[in-house]
């Protein structure tokens, strides 16, 4: 039989389950409080955890296991989201297990070594989760995502780098694999409008997308699920997406038609290990390498000389002040933390601040200062005496005094990803590559939204990937470029929309970070640490 009519099949099969899940909810599962029951192979005695971490706060139960068997008690009126882990196994490989708990009678059965795969059964929540869960795994076992990830993604690729056609085909595979699976989810939706689930699913695709897509998405519940927390707070986001998001044509006034090429010319190839990138006033690239080092290279790619910051923490952002060259060498600061994975303690480098040491074009050191309330620095610009600075760790762009490292404010709540976060800045208005939000979103100094465009998606005017874009910058004639990841994606925004930059090749893989410098003949620099600079010039 065809995979298509097998699915068909097994789509019935869970709907018919679905609807004898709904029938028995309503008649026989209609409990004042929450009892969980569970069974464990693997254990005789012990203590098991059940905790929960949302927006209501944090809560932590405890039930002793005699015999292999344990039972939580309480109330829980409000379906939710908790966790369950086993003492003295935390840790472990599936030593975690989530699930929905409720107001029902729930049963648990499963292997203390490997709690993440236990089964849990009986709550409305729970029961629709695993029906929905079954047809998202048959789906994928269909189309084999699995494997075609880990050969789209793999860093390691047995036969060497996949061809372009193969990508490709890889990336249209898995669009319909995701198109499927978010009709699946909608199909869930609009059957069971009412039920606590369908305002999960409701969040869940709400990721990414625009206002509009969100209001449509909210339209299909329910009024009854109408004051839940996640509902309400998900109707304020709309409200305030709505008074942000713009038309390109509405912002981009001046740009008309752009394109962009290769500079086949550009020598740019040696110019390899660079982190990060910034322009010089003469349009001199300004590159900082992983080890510290900064390399002036001119418009051609020739290298006119070295500075060695010795900067004593770990490299990662470099910033020019546009009125006096200075370069603002940027660094995270690691201290060793004792963390305990799989039951062992091991002490491991985390970021624990932010240094900067000014330089001149000649290397010399100005000043250094420690900036506050700075965990990393993934980005960084100086403008108007202001330092701003990138930390993905507090999910933040701070704003500092240029001289003295002094803080001023900052721009808060952003949606970061893959430990990246980075900006542009023009006349005052700073627009941040929002990447965990698939969006551009563009703030005034004072942190106020002022525009905001984007979603996630695979047409051109949206972005790609696990989380994208990675790089934005604004060109002089008002246009904007923005940069993606895993398949690289250079798109040059104007008037009529965006449009790829075509031949450039994949500059890295996987959650990485592409620096990007934009000078002021609006020549977009890009950087690949092996691969080194590649240089795309306006077309028209």
């Amino acid at each position: 039989m065809h995979p298509r009519s097998m699915r068909a099949i097994n789509l019935l099969f869970v709907a018919v389950i679905i609807v004898i899940i709904s029938t028995l909810a309503a008649c026989g599962n209609r409990s004042k409080s929450f009892e969980l029951t569970g069974t464990l192979e693997g254990i005789t005695d012990g203590k098991i955890v059940l905790a929960s971490i949302g927006s209501g706060g944090y809560s932590r139960d405890t039930a002793i296991i005699e015999n292999g068997k344990f039972v939580f008690t309480g109330n829980i009126p409000v379906p939710a989201q908790q966790y369950m882990e086993i003492e003295g196994k935390q840790g472990t490989l599936n030593c975690q297990l989530f699930f929905y708990a409720e107001n029902a009678k729930m049963t648990l059965t499963g292997h203390a070594d490997t709690l993440g795969k236990a089964l849990v059964t009986g709550g409305k929540t729970q029961d629709f989760y695993l029906a929905v869960k079954k047809q998202i795994a048959d789906l994928s076992t269909e189309y084999n995502i699995a494997p075609l990830k880990k050969e789209l993604y793999s860093r390691k690729n047995a036969d060497g780098p996949i061809s372009k056609v193969r990508e490709a085909e890889l990336n249209d595979i898995i669009t319909k694999f995701n198109e499927e699976s978010e009709q699946i989810y909608l199909d869930f939706i609009k059957k069971n409008p009412k039920v606590y689930y369908s305002a999960v699913l409701v969040n869940q695709i709400s990721k990414g997308k625009k206002a509009e897509d969100i209001e449509q998405y909210l339209s299909l519940l329910g009024s009854n699920l109408d004051t839940l927390r996640g509902i309400t707070a998900l109707r304020e986001k709309v409200a305030e997406m709505k008074k942000t998001e713009v038309k390109l044509d509405s912002f981009i006034t001046e740009a008309h038609d752009l394109a962009y090429k290769v500079d086949g010319d550009f020598a740019g190839k040696e110019h390899n290990d660079i982190i990060y990138l910034s322009i010089l006033s003469n349009d001199n690239i300004c590159a900082l390498k992983s080890n510290g080092i900064i390399k002036i290279i001119d418009p051609n790619g020739n290298l006119v000389k070295e500075l060695k910051s010795n900067i004593s923490s770990k490299p990662s952002a470099i910033a020019v002040d546009e009125k006096t060259d200075n370069i603002f060498v940027l660094g995270t600061i690691y201290e060793q933390k004792s963390v305990v994975l799989r039951g062992k303690t091991y002490q491991v480098n985390m970021p624990a601040g932010v240094e900067c040491l000014v330089f001149n074009t000649k290397g010399k050191k100005l000043r250094e200062f420690r900036l506050k309330d700075l965990t990393t620095a993934t980005g960084a610009r100086v403008s108007d005496n202001n330092l701003l600075v990138a930390d993905t760790r507090g999910r933040l762009i701070g704003i500092f005094n240029s001289e003295n490292g002094e803080k001023k404010t900052s721009i808060e709540n952003l949606r970061t990803c893959c430990g990246i976060l980075d900006f542009s800045i023009r006349y005052n208005e700073i627009l941040v590559a929002n990447l965990g939000a698939f969006r551009v979103n563009g703030f005034d100094y004072a942190g106020k939204p002022t525009i905001s465009f984007g979603q996630r998606g695979n047409g051109i005017d949206d972005f790609h990937g696990c989380c994208n874009p990675v790089s934005v910058a604004f060109l002089s004639n008002g246009g904007i470029v923005t940069v993606e990841k895993d398949p690289t994606r250079i798109k040059v925004y104007s008037k009529e929309g965006a449009k790829k930059v075509e031949g450039i090749e994949e500059l890295v893989k996987g959650c990485a970070y592409i620096p990007m410098a934009v000078d002021t003949k609006d020549n977009v620099y890009l950087a690949s640490k092996t691969g080194g600079l590649v240089k795309c010039i306006p077309t028209k």
